[in-house]
């Protein structure tokens, strides 16, 4: 969720820009390129979006999925002859579509042509997209370039690696959570050797709690 979500100088552009889709607070913003590399939280806010949606509008119909999930279930709708059923389930039952990992469709072709038209019919229809990935859209590999244009329709926000009083509160928060009491300077002891992504500073506190 959001309130579990640490804010700092290296995220607060792309949480500010979550919080604004998830709450309608700018009506033209329909779509978000949520861009850094893996461990970073980008996964963390495409959730904290969901669940804001579900609880604020609880009518809305939101998908949660990796791009992966995404193009597996085409593949079974081909195989079993229900393409249709999985057309309607986007274009038509869809008013919240996250797709984490869409570098993952990299020279996946008819998967990437299926959601371009998807992603067609949700904009026409004012629906709210938020993508997720490690690479800017023009960065990956084997992209249609009508899907690419598709995915930076939107606003793209990267997420930087936190700095050091950051993991010192990231660390604290996830130490509140999981109901720990670690002294200040193991934190920060932490916070300074741990520097790679937030998954090492989680991993890091596990070992040492």
């Amino acid at each position: 969720t959001f309130d579990q979500f640490v804010v700092g100088d290296s995220n607060g552009f792309a949480y500010s820009a979550s919080l604004a889709v998830a709450s309608r607070k700018n009506s033209q913003q329909s779509c978000l390129y949520l861009l850094s590399k893996t461990g970073m939280g980008k996964s963390h806010l495409s959730q904290a979006i969901g669940h804001h949606v579900l609880t604020a509008f609880p009518s809305e119909r939101v998908y949660y999925m990796t791009a992966e999930d995404f193009s597996h279930e085409m593949v079974s709708a081909y195989r079993h002859d229900c393409l249709e059923a999985f057309k309607g389930k986007y274009r038509n039952g869809c008013d919240v579509l996250l797709l984490e990992d869409v570098h993952c469709l990299s020279g996946k072709d008819r998967t990437q042509q299926e959601l371009a038209m998807t992603l067609d019919f949700l904009f026409e229809a004012g629906k709210k997209v938020i993508f997720s990935s490690s690479c800017l859209p023009t960065e990956i590999p084997k992209l249609d370039d009508k899907l690419c244009s598709r995915l930076a329709y939107g606003l793209v926000s990267s997420i930087e690696a936190p700095d050091f009083n950051t993991r010192v509160r990231i660390l604290k928060k996830k130490a509140q959570v999981n109901r720990c009491d670690v002294p200040e300077e193991v934190l920060r002891y932490l916070a300074s050797e741990l520097t790679e992504d937030i998954r090492q500073l989680e991993s890091g506190l596990i070992g040492v709690t």
